[in-house]
């Protein structure tokens, strides 16, 4: 039985092109070398198909394996990650992956055999390529399969615009690719390849997907085992002139030699008696040395077709043609008849054409060289019929949007007290604050820190922005992610900084948060932790009343939501009601004159009684290079709006032993707000003035 032998390339191939939704496919069809053997015994004919070239790979849905990226962004150390803060970094660029096959779509193979089938009806072919009548009828899949192959190789081929072969990572121009090396072995598989592209690389594809084709080619360099005629050795004879040269050497030569039967075939050769035709494929690998083979061949068929001829042209007969007698031996020994002297040869006429020619066939399998490329095209026709699937291809992100962080800076805003240096500040004991942002499941994750007093708190100015060199913040890179939350104080010189720090989450990634929040917002909880409220007689000039020890600034559960980037721990929003500077419009020219300030916060204290009465005092031994500023400070622990006061004042002109005093008191003057408290001294005579006393 006769079986599938592989493609021969004997006959030349067949290409088919088919169309498919408006889309040319073309296939290269090769026979069976025993196609004719095949359907001799009733078989159907073989035949293999390799695609003229390779074209994008689609998914089961009937999308393309095809996607482009096109990334772009600026992005900054507070509101990305793996930027350092204090940072920016650009970038752009784009990413390509594909796949290309040979395949063809379903339907196609079977038409195209089909057509095959038909085609090779229609006109007389070589023996490899006929098809008889009705196989087409009753041919089935199996009788089509693809050419196999052997070695595979792929390759990438990427127009290089600025010479430097793909250049390096950032450059415009620079590319990258995978996918190339070792390929498949089965004509329908899927390549896939991923490429890298710089922005002006990126360009390029981009605007190739909308236009004819990408300047992107895939080719693979292919091996394919095929069967070829590789020699044809034709031997043919006039065996007339044959056999008279024979004779006349049969009467020359009682015996011959192999020498002289070497010399005697080529002697036939150069006169014609005997043709010898040697044709050769030499475009075959090796096909000089399978000439050599051959030649020596040609010298080993000598003796055997001698053999052959003997047996069917010549014969011994009992009577001598010639009129001499031959000499013993000679041409019959060479024969191996040995009737010796008293014989001749008689030439049969009516066998010379049964051996009047010899065809020695060789058909050998080698491996031939073939490629196959493709583009990648095909998407602006897609587009242009359903331009809605763009986005389903073609896609832009922007890195700016990227793996963000919200990064809040948190800063104290407090007059630190300095007692060395006079100033008794806010008699704040540290205050702390805590950034909170929802995890996934919608529970607040908490960062905190506290804000301690400085080492010199002379050289820190609360009321402007970090300034100064400070002590540096790390960096943050995906190399080293942790860096210091804090720029703490560094010799005095800057306020401390406490950086929270949070991956932003998109809205739909969190469940359950807090009522209100969104992506951008995080919570605030700050506290401030004031000292004793310090006695009146610590310092005269300087009067500090603290009402609460703890104050919640943000009170409830998860505190203040905010989308501010910067947050201020402030002591005056702890319901601090601050007079500084308080001073009076007259000046004190004896020492028996007193002039009291006396200042009254509204509202009701702790305890639910009026606020006390706090009272300044000025001398004249206050004037000049001994004034100390007054100051008063109240702090209620009631975030908000500070109290409302009240002041008034009072005059007191002592008296002498010999002199009577005077004193008198003036109205209530209403005030809010902080601030510098200039307070008018009233004459005893002015409207609202109470008289004390005239003694």
């Amino acid at each position: 039985m006769v079986n599938p032998a592989g493609p021969i390339m004997a006959g030349g191939f067949e290409t088919v092109t088919l169309n498919d939704a408006g889309v040319e496919y073309s296939l290269v069809f090769l026979p069976d070398k025993h196609n004719d053997e095949l359907q001799a015994q009733g078989s159907n004919p073989v035949f293999y198909w390799l695609p003229e070239r390779m074209r994008l790979a689609r998914k089961p849905n009937g999308d393309l394996r095809l996607s482009f990226l096109h990334f772009l962004g600026v992005q900054d150390g507070q509101t990305n990650l793996g930027v350092a803060p204090g940072q920016t970094r650009e970038t752009s660029g784009g990413v390509l992956s594909f796949a290309m096959t040979g395949a063809p779509p379903e339907g196609v193979l079977r038409d195209a055999h089909k057509q095959i089938l038909e085609r090779m009806q229609q006109g007389s072919r070589d023996r490899f390529w006929q098809v008889k009548p009705g196989v087409a009828d009753r041919s089935t899949i199996a009788d089509i399969r693809p050419i196999p192959i052997r070695s595979s190789t792929l390759r990438l081929m990427i127009t290089d615009q600025d010479g430097t072969q793909g250049g390096n990572a950032g450059d415009p121009f620079f590319v990258t690719a995978q996918g190339a090396g070792p390929g498949s072995l089965i004509p329908t598989a899927e390549h896939p390849f991923v490429v890298n592209l710089g922005t002006f690389a990126a360009a390029q594809v981009e605007q190739g997907l909308l236009g004819t084709e990408v300047p992107i080619g895939v080719t693979a360099d292919l091996t394919l085992p095929l069967w070829a005629p590789i020699t044809r050795l034709h031997m043919t004879a006039n065996w007339e002139r044959v056999f008279s040269h024979f004779t006349a050497q049969a009467n020359a030569s009682w015996w011959w030699s192999s020498g002289d039967l070497k010399a005697t075939w080529n002697t036939l050769r150069m006169n014609g008696d005997i043709k010898v035709e040697l044709e050769m494929d030499r475009t075959i690998p090796g096909a000089d040395n399978k000439e050599a083979m051959v030649t020596k061949y040609i010298d080993m068929l000598v003796a055997m077709w001698l053999d052959q001829a003997k047996q069917v042209i010549f014969q011994p007969m009992p009577e001598v043609q010639d009129p001499g007698p031959p000499k013993p031996g000679g041409l019959l020994n060479l024969f191996g008849w040995g009737f010796g002297a008293g014989f001749s040869l008689n030439f049969r006429h009516d066998r010379v054409e049964i051996a009047n020619s010899f065809t020695f066939e060789v058909d050998e399998m080698y491996a031939q060289p073939s490629t196959m490329g493709g583009n990648v095209d095909g998407v602006a026709d897609l587009l242009a019929a359903h331009p809605e699937l763009k986005s389903r291809y073609m896609r832009t992100l922007y890195l700016d949007n990227w793996e963000r962080k919200i990064t809040t800076v948190c800063r104290p805003v407090i007059k630190w007290p300095d007692p060395a240096n006079g100033v008794s500040g806010d008699p704040v004991k540290f205050a702390s604050v805590q950034i909170g942002y929802p995890s996934v499941n919608g529970e607040i994750a908490w960062s905190a820190h506290d804000f301690l007093p400085p080492p010199r708190p002379q050289e820190v100015d609360a009321t402007t922005d970090v300034h100064g060199e400070g002590a540096p913040v790390g960096e943050t890179t995906p190399l080293a992610p942790a860096s210091s939350p804090t720029l703490v104080y560094a010799s005095g010189a800057t306020s401390e900084v406490f950086f929270a720090r949070q991956t932003q989450k998109k809205a739909a990634e969190v469940a359950g948060a807090p009522e209100g929040w969104r992506p951008d917002k995080v919570f605030v909880r700050r506290t401030i932790q004031f000292d004793e409220s310090p006695s009146a007689l610590d310092d005269r000039f300087s009067r500090i009343i603290v009402e609460a020890n703890e104050v919640d600034l943000d009170p409830g559960p998860f505190g203040t939501l905010t989308d501010s980037l910067n947050v201020a721990v402030r002591a005056d929003n702890a319901g601090a009601l601050v007079l500084a500077p308080i001073s009076i419009n007259r000046d004190l020219t004896a020492s028996n004159q007193i002039v009291e300030v006396q200042v009254q916060p509204k509202g009701e204290g702790p305890d639910g009684g009026e606020r006390p009465i706090v009272t300044f005092t000025f001398t004249m031994a206050d004037t000049g290079e001994h004034y100390k500023e007054r100051r008063f400070a109240l702090y209620t622990g009631q975030p908000g709006r500070p109290p409302a006061y009240r002041y008034r004042v009072r005059v007191i002109i002592k008296g002498t032993l010999f002199e009577d005093g005077d004193e008198w008191i003036g109205p209530w003057t209403d005030g809010e707000g902080s601030g510098d408290l200039p307070v008018r001294v009233p004459k005893k005579t002015a409207p609202g003035v109470t008289v004390v006393s005239q003694d």
